[in-house]
């Protein structure tokens, strides 16, 4: 949930290296969430982790970008082309097998006992990230279409938006691309049937995937068409889209990533340079041709919103990342710097991005409100500002310096926006982040403010004044609309998903005294809460929308899973598709059962950071297990590779992979020591006392990422480790600079460990990063390795998927990529009674039939990233966790 992070991410070829930099708390802790409060903000949850999740260059994105080009520095635009047209051509050349069937969740229930940090104790059902939002002009009851567009799970709709029990259907099945940017009505149909959808998430976050172009519906998205020319922003992503005063679209295009595995071990950037893509700015389309009509600026380039001006012809204002805003007054022929980014307390700060929105004054002037914050680091701001005369002069004035100040936290390029309603120009919204440090301090967290003042004093609409259920907003804001017609009846879609408001509004700042706060906190509190939504209610029931890392599976019960989930934390999935409990908060990345006792689990939060349960999953019962790990000078990937032993022999053993990889014997050590002294909600996750992990190889010689192996293909950190089921002894391990492990004695004392790297025995072993490993169960030197990243960037050791044979210290490498050609692979999986291989990708799942040359599609999945992919061989069951349209599972049984 929470993105409350102060992280320091530096990139040196591969290696990482971290500064966790904690955040102050407002509260005077009289509030009984005090401690819990400050973990959110601090170091529970995914805050643990110390490597950022979303971030502009220079963060996370430049992470991904580096590790799916490795060994170059960027990745040419025409390879993810030619991996676009391999997968269509595949879909075509050959019969797709297999049936995928949706197994959920239909609901996604946070429990009361992990909302209480949020929502006074009420459960939240939760969807995956809205990144786009459009109401139809006709809205009203009974009957209110709402279009959502999710960041990788496509467009849904639905006709009740103001109804308790609104349906969704998903209107995204025949889109080449699920990944959604922005939706816009077209204004010359007022049944709010023609909509244009803009692919490709222009979020800046190191899972916003690039597009495929523009889509057009006249029918309310029972079909959609490609829109002439819009193709060349295939490996692009596409911002809040307009029209012009003569209806042409206006297009700002930003940066995308591809390849979502499990680990994070390579997603490519589309930001390169010298290469045939479209510069990112702002397009015109004309005909059937778009046209860059203003670059965005360096450093950092890309758009995120245009405007027309909707009083005066041929005004166009345009946002660019830390470029501030610009202006046309000529329809676009020139454009001028209007707004500079600037923190009025922080000299020569940088800034990530200023939202905007414009209005029309009663004088006919046209009003501009902007939000833009510094990006991270101690002492940053957020800050708000209006000009009343942005179509002339554009002075700006900075409004409620306090209360937006932080507003959006460390990460205004990823969760911030602006808002005001047509026709109302006093009504501004305002979304950000979540100050955690304030909940049920000072403010609510002030994720979304409202101000009807024209910006001169905002109220907190973070939580409701309901006392019978005190429903509150999920963190990490993207979208907002108003009911037509009513500028204070709103809808607001989030990491967790969408939520609407009664419209209603009533003043609960009594709430402010019994938080012991000081008179200046009293007085600010009260402020914000003096007019909140009377009712919140999620809508969330039925979109499935997750944006799941990967699945894990019991070895007791192949229909009981936990799944690991962006931003929305862990999940269980016990058998049925309509319910599935969060037992977990936070990031959710890989988890895993006790090979012997299922009622063991672990999580993975993110980083280096992991819990462990003993009590089946009970969500009050997780314990820090990883402080050795966490307070060590090692880093991880954000998402780490962390699995449990599969032999009941070892199964008390949990192995993960920072620098070095780690062991611990007893599942994170001593139940009741754990139980007693380390529990989640009040323990910080670098508590060196908590957990009993330890270095496993020779002493000074444990980090696999080192010069002590080689001097090839260093860096990086441990990208992906598998265990052969059939002994307590073998251990797999790769890195994300392609470096692959072999150890015969994991199980050993500590220091005894031997590591034998097998890459440099083979000529043809990619120099890339590996996304997974599979291991023969009949034989524990015998393995299936895939392989993220382009073969442009290695041309000599070309390759997706491996078959890799190990013998004494080399091992042969035999290219099983056939006709993928230069498909990256996310995942990879065998059937271990046929012999089938099946490889997960940016565009969905495919199958090699043994002893076949020829891979085809699988059918029944629309377009998803396939994040991880984890098999049953014996139940004749394959799951695959998606990147935005929840899990699947394929009966392997009915394949001819």
């Amino acid at each position: 949930m929470n993105r409350v992070r102060g992280y320091l991410v530096t990139l040196a070829i591969l290696l990482i290296v971290v500064a966790i930099v904690g955040s102050g708390s407002w509260g005077e802790k009289e509030s009984p969430y005090a401690v819990t409060v400050e973990k959110l903000a601090e170091d529970s949850k995914e805050a643990k982790a110390g490597i950022a999740n979303e971030g502009p260059n220079g963060t996370y994105e430049a992470e991904q970008a580096e590790l799916r080009a490795y060994p170059a520095d960027e990745v040419p635009a025409e390879v993810t082309l030619n991996s676009i047209n391999t997968f269509q051509s595949l879909k075509k050349k050959g019969k797709a097998v297999g049936q995928w069937q949706p197994i959920g969740p239909d609901q996604a229930k946070y429990p009361a006992v992990l909302d209480v940090f949020l929502f006074d104790g009420a459960e939240y059902t939760a969807s995956g990230r809205v990144t786009a939002m459009a109401i139809a002009p006709s809205c009203a009851n009974p009957k209110c279409r709402l279009y959502i567009g999710a960041a990788g799970g496509g467009v849904w709709v639905t006709d009740k938006a103001l109804d308790g029990n609104a349906t969704w259907s998903f209107i995204g099945g025949s889109l080449p691309s699920n990944a959604v940017g922005s939706l816009l009505l077209d204004p010359n149909d007022a049944s709010g049937n023609t909509v244009y959808l803009g692919t490709g998430e222009p979020n800046a976050s190191g899972d916003s995937e690039a597009g495929v172009g523009i889509f057009k519906t006249t029918d309310g998205g029972s079909t959609w068409t490609l829109v002439p020319g819009s193709d060349i922003f295939y490996q692009r992503s596409i911002g809040q889209m307009a029209f012009d005063n003569a209806g042409k679209l206006l297009v700002p295009i930003a940066s995308g990533v591809r390849g979502i595995s499990s680990v994070t071990s390579g997603a490519s950037s589309s930001g390169a340079t010298g290469h045939p893509l479209p510069t990112r700015g702002l397009y015109r389309q004309t005909g059937s041709t778009f046209t860059l009509i203003w670059p965005s600026p360096a450093p950092v380039r890309g758009s995120t919103r245009v405007e027309v001006d909707p009083t005066h012809a041929g005004i166009i204002y345009v946002n660019a990342f830390q470029q501030g805003i610009w202006r046309s007054t000529n329809n676009g022929t020139t454009f001028t710097q209007i707004f500079t980014p600037q923190d009025p307390t922080v000299a020569g700060s940088a800034i990530d991005r200023s939202e905007f929105d414009v209005t029309t004054l009663v004088s006919g002037a046209t009003r501009m409100y902007v939000g833009e914050g510094q990006g991270g680091g101690v002492g940053h701001h957020s800050n708000f500002w209006r000009s009343d005369n942005a179509d002339t002069a554009a002075t700006f004035t900075q409004m409620a310096a306090a209360q937006t100040d932080n507003y959006c936290t460390a990460q205004c390029w990823y969760d911030n926006y602006v808002m005001t309603p047509s026709g109302a120009p006093d009504v501004v919204y305002l979304g950000g982040s979540f100050v955690y440090p304030e909940l049920h301090g000072r403010s609510n967290g002030r994720t979304v403010l409202l101000s009807t003042d024209g910006g001169a004093t905002f109220s907190d609409l973070t939580q409701d004044a309901d006392p019978s259920h005190a429903e509150g907003m999920h963190p990490d804001q993207h979208a907002l609309v108003t009911v037509p017609g009513e500028p204070l009846h709103f809808i607001a879609g989030s990491d967790g998903g969408v939520i609407r408001s009664d419209g209603q509004y009533a003043d609960i700042s009594a709430k402010c005294d019994t938080r012991g706060l000081s008179a200046a906190n009293n007085i600010f509190c009260k402020s914000l809460l003096s007019s909140v939504p009377n009712q919140l209610t999620t809508m969330n029931k039925g979109l499935n929308t997750l944006q799941f890392q990967s699945l894990s599976v019991s070895a007791q019960n192949p229909k009981l899973l936990q799944g690991g989930t962006q931003d929305n934390g862990t999940f269980q999935y016990n058998g049925s598709r309509e319910v599935w409990p969060q037992i977990i908060y936070g990031d959710g990345g890989l988890s895993g059962f006790n090979a012997a006792n299922d009622a063991l689990r672990l999580n993975t939060f993110t980083g280096q950071a992991n819990d462990v349960n003993f009590r089946n999953g009970d969500p009050t019962a997780w314990v820090i297990a990883t402080g050795p790990i966490v307070s060590s000078p090692e880093a991880s990937y954000f998402y780490p590779s962390v699995i449990a032993d599969p032999n009941p022999a070892a199964a008390g053993s949990i192995f993960q992979g920072s620098f070095s990889v780690w062991r611990s014997q007893d599942w994170g050590g001593d139940q009741t020591y754990l139980e007693a002294n380390c529990p989640e909600f009040t323990t910080s996750a670098a508590a060196p006392n908590c957990g009993d992990f330890v270095r496993i190889g020779p002493a000074g010689a444990t980090d696999l990422t080192s010069a002590s192996y080689g001097a090839t293909r260093a860096g990086g950190a441990v990208a992906w480790l598998a265990r052969a089921p059939q002994n307590t002894g073998t251990l797999w391990a790769a890195t994300g600079a392609g470096r692959v492990f072999i150890s015969d004695n994991a199980n050993a004392a500590a220091s005894s460990v031997v590591w034998t790297r097998l890459d440099q025995t083979a000529a043809n072993s990619p120099t890339r990063a590996i996304s997974a490993i599979y291991v023969d169960p009949a034989n524990a030197n015998h393995a299936w390795v895939s392989y993220n990243g382009y073969n442009i960037n290695n041309p000599t050791q070309p390759g997706h998927v491996f078959e890799v044979t190990r013998t004494g210290t080399s091992a042969t490498w035999v290219d099983r990529t056939y006709d993928l050609v230069d498909l990256p692979v996310t995942a990879v999986v065998r059937d271990d009674v046929t012999g089938d291989l099946y490889a997960g990708t940016d565009f969905g799942v495919m199958r090699l039939a043994s002893g076949t040359t020829t891979w085809t599609t699988t059918e029944g999945m629309p377009a998803a990233e396939v994040a991880g992919l984890t098999i049953v061989p014996n139940s004749r069951v394959l799951y695959a966790a998606t990147h935005g349209l929840g899990a699947w599972a394929m009966d392997l049984g009915k394949i001819k």
